[in-house]
């Protein structure tokens, strides 16, 4: 699996194979920019924000409760809204990811994309929706991280990434 693999290369990395990390880092490194940019809202943040959390798992901060995937974007994350609330901008973040609604919707995403379009044109039209429902989205229909895994990731329950990700397919459909 996708994990254990993750989990071999980041332990070869803290045996010396340095090689091993530069898999990693080339694997996550634009996944990680693009979830952070959705937060930080500047490319030049991202792509530091990005690194800042690299450097970080290269001192061997890895926890090692969740998968290295899930905990990557934990990490950059939490270094996203650090940012965001010493930039002052601490409503932007609260505004995008209040909100809440019940609405649900029986067509997957996925179908979406098999059917319409293209693994581009799907991050383009993800990137043309609010806010509040690109990464929940993005992280689960994406990158195929579980619904826990997001809200763990999100800070947010269970429940409400359900709704943010029903509302975002319901705005894609539209």
């Amino acid at each position: 699996m996708e994990n254990d693999l993750d989990m071999k290369l980041y332990n070869e990395y803290l045996k010396g194979d340095k090689e091993a990390f530069e898999v990693l880092y080339n694997k996550y490194k634009s996944k990680i920019q693009y979830f952070v940019f959705n937060i930080v809202k500047d490319f030049s943040k991202a792509e530091d924000i990005t690194q800042e959390v690299f450097i970080y798992i290269l001192q061997d901060k890895f926890k090692k409760d969740c998968s290295f995937k899930s905990y990557l974007y934990m990490v950059a994350k939490s270094r996203a809204i650090n940012f965001v609330n010493s930039e002052k901008n601490k409503n932007k973040i609260d505004e995008a990811y209040l909100e809440k609604e019940e609405d649900m919707i029986s067509e997957d995403i996925a179908e979406i994309i098999t059917k319409n379009e293209t693994r581009k044109e799907v991050l383009e039209a993800i990137n043309k929706l609010e806010d509040k429902y690109k990464n929940a989205l993005y992280l689960v229909k994406v990158e195929e991280l579980s619904y826990k895994e997001t809200a763990k990731i999100l800070g947010k329950s269970e429940q409400n990434i359900k709704n943010l990700v029903h509302r975002g397919k319901k705005e894609l459909k539209n």
